[in-house]
């Protein structure tokens, strides 16, 4: 057990602050709102074709932007104001999800593939820019996982009442009424963040050229490589994310041809994963006082890839809800420790190319499994899948615990000038 260093703070006292208040309360609603826009795809996409291809290539569409846009977007989120990036993605989000409107018929599909992917785009854009607010906001870095760990619940309040929400809507109202949702919690969520008060505003003044661009993307890749933490982020988000892919990809097929499950079960076995990070979120507040950062993310790692491992052991359904429980429990943890200690290593003025360097190895990583788990799933048999994709996903643990080595606490005015890197030696999944 090691000394508390992990820079906790009373949730109360973020709470009590407008500005952080403003972004999470925006952020939570836009959540929600995302909820309904995701099952109104499924369903939708599946009425129209029933093809498991098609649905594929939805969330294809809705994956390949990170890979396209991530790093691009970490170097425009470093030189210009990240609140108005904020701002301008939810806008623009607003005005893409009503095109969704317009599809009526299987032959139209593909507006929903090009627009997907088009909102993906954007939401590239914002993430960094949000990541890289944070420390600022909080003013602080002692508050960084408290303030992390916060962001993680808006996560949990989309998976537990997001898709029940969502359900009832589209069965009383159709699939419209979602998208008009969702495009409403866009504009709300830029209205918050307006009144954050908190600067935004970036001291680097350079004109943005190719030259530039290119510049900053070999900058914020060679600062990662020559950071052990950061390479063992890198890796460990590399080696989990191999596996966890493919169970994006099969769970659904999974639970329906070997348990029968309905639309009515998938809803209930997404919503104990949001139960599980719920309660995962709660833990971390104890965690965080007796155990680094470190030992939380190999802990987590492990834990989730058990979770997998199990869950294509069993061979009654009722165990699957456990498993997503677990699962749930381990990733809030995981994605709050991963981003404060990204928070932590990185300098405020590298902190959204080093991002998008992270952010882009994920979705390489995503993509590949994704792409290689139908044809596994036929060559091998889905439970297989899942067994194999469990043991990766816990292999991820030995990196993060050999790589990874704790910073101190950095100062404020270390956090928010980024003089320099926030440790002598040598990020948000």
């Amino acid at each position: 057990m090691n000394a508390p260093t992990n820079g906790r703070a009373p949730l109360s006292s973020l709470l009590r602050e407008g500005d952080f208040l403003a972004l999470w309360c925006g952020q939570m609603i836009s959540q929600i709102g995302d909820s309904f826009t995701f099952l109104a795809l499924l369903i939708t996409v599946n009425r129209l074709t029933g093809s498991t291809a098609a649905m594929g290539v939805m969330m294809i569409s809705l994956t390949l932007p990170q890979l396209v846009f991530s790093l691009l977007a970490g170097v425009i989120v470093d030189r210009v104001d990240r609140k108005v990036v904020m701002i301008v993605s939810d806008l623009l989000r607003a005005l893409l999800v009503l095109a969704f409107l317009t599809v009526r018929s299987a032959d139209q599909i593909y507006i929903f593939y090009l627009v997907g992917f088009l909102l993906s785009s954007v939401s590239v854009f914002f993430w960094p820019a949000k990541s890289a607010m944070i420390p600022r906001i909080v003013k602080g870095g002692d508050r960084l996982l408290t303030a992390n760990a916060l962001s993680q619940t808006v996560r949990v309040v989309g998976l537990l009442v997001g898709p029940a929400l969502a359900g009832f809507a589209i069965g009383w109202f159709g699939t419209s009424v979602a998208f008009v949702a969702d495009s409403l919690t866009y504009v709300i969520s830029a209205v918050a963040i307006i009144t954050i008060k908190t600067s935004g505003s970036t001291v680097d003044e350079e004109r943005v050229s190719l030259g530039m661009v290119w510049h900053r993307l070999a900058d914020g890749f060679s600062f990662t490589m020559r950071d052990s933490t950061l390479v063992g982020i890198v890796v460990t988000l590399l080696v989990a994310l191999l596996g966890v892919g493919a169970i994006e990809v099969l769970f659904v097929p999974y639970l329906q041809g070997e348990f029968g499950v309905g639309a009515e079960g998938l809803g209930f076995v997404q919503t104990t994963q949001g139960l599980g990070m719920l309660v995962g979120s709660v833990l971390l507040g104890y965690l965080a006082t007796r155990y680094r950062l470190t030992r939380i993310i190999a802990w987590s790692t492990s834990m989730l890839g058990f979770a997998v491992t199990v869950c294509g052991l069993v061979s009654h359904f009722l165990l699957i809800p456990l498993c997503t429980f677990v699962a749930g429990l381990s990733l809030a943890p995981l994605n709050a420790a991963l981003s404060t200690l990204m928070q932590r290593t990185v300098p405020d003025d590298k902190l959204g190319r080093v991002s998008s360097v992270v952010d882009t190895t994920m979705t390489l990583s995503y993509l590949l499994s994704m792409g290689g788990a139908a044809s596994l799933g036929d060559a091998l048999g889905i439970r297989a899948v899942f067994v194999g994709a469990g043991l990766v996903t816990a292999l991820s643990a030995l990196p993060a615990l050999i790589m990874m080595k704790e910073p101190e606490i950095p100062s404020l005015e270390a956090t928010i000038a980024g003089s320099g890197p926030l440790v002598q030696q040598s990020v948000e999944p």
